[in-house]
């Protein structure tokens, strides 16, 4: 009998349709909500009748060191510089990075969640303190039409 162990959620990838792959320290917004509808039936006081509603999904955010990488700035950026105020909606993922059979080794991805039709709603640039030596984060939120569990292919 084997014992399977969690993966550490030490790194993520963002990977996006047309865009650089960049790599993150943190990432949330991972889930999916399904909504409860209740139903008040005369006669019936024991209890409410449930079903299921709409499915609603968090943004996502997430949050790295400051790079000199631009591609998710420009992306942004690109609704501010449009006439229309045009967002362009891309496809993407993200990835759970782990060390390949342990805690050693090159990361590859283990675990994915892939979103469809994702733009940039809001981009913030690190804050600054002269009295600390922290890395400087910049974060990233993602509106998005639905979240999916991907399993990548792991190196053989």
């Amino acid at each position: 009998m084997s014992v399977e162990y969690p993966y550490l959620a030490a790194s993520f990838r963002l990977e996006i349709d047309t865009l650089t792959a960049v790599d993150f320290a943190e990432c949330t917004g991972l889930s999916v909500d399904v909504g409860v509808e209740e139903y008040l039936e005369g006669g019936e006081n024991r209890f409410p009748h449930r079903f299921p509603s709409r499915m609603s999904t968090p943004n996502l955010v997430l949050k790295r060191g400051a790079t000199t990488d631009r591609s998710l700035w420009d992306w942004f950026e690109e609704y501010v510089q449009t006439k229309s105020g045009q967002m362009r909606p891309l496809d993407g993922q993200v990835l759970l990075l782990a060390a390949n059979g342990g805690t050693e080794g090159p990361l590859t991805a283990v675990r994915g969640w892939s979103f469809r039709r994702g733009w940039p709603v809001k981009i913030t640039g690190p804050d600054f303190n002269a009295m600390s030596a922290a890395v400087a984060i910049e974060s990233l939120e993602i509106a998005h039409h639905g979240l999916s569990l991907i399993l990548p292919r792991r190196a053989s």
